[in-house]
């Protein structure tokens, strides 16, 4: 039975580009469990160490808290701000 995480901060308003939602949904991917992942930090086992250790960092200390998954050949950004007013699921523009 897998014990549900606890958020660790709040997502704020959830905003998606135009690019994250075709990405989405033609991967049949659910936003929402990669934004509960984000939001209780479980990361994306390819997310590199760096950007990990620096959104710990964000999360402990208050600072920007990003994400990235690889989606169909995509890497998905999620970014909650450090007032943690907003969350942005994106498509950077090098995919």
């Amino acid at each position: 039975m897998n014990t549900p995480r606890k958020m660790r901060f709040h997502p704020g308003t959830i905003l998606a580009s135009p690019d994250a939602q075709e990405v989405l949904g033609a991967g049949g991917t659910d936003p929402q469990e990669l934004i509960y992942r984000h939001v209780t930090g479980d990361w994306d086992p390819s997310m590199e160490a760096d950007l990990i250790a620096a959104s710990e960092r964000a999360i402990a200390e208050g600072g920007v808290v990003v994400s990235t998954w690889q989606l169909g050949g995509y890497t998905l950004w999620i970014r909650t701000d450090a007032a943690r007013e907003t969350t942005i699921l994106d498509i950077p523009l090098d995919n």
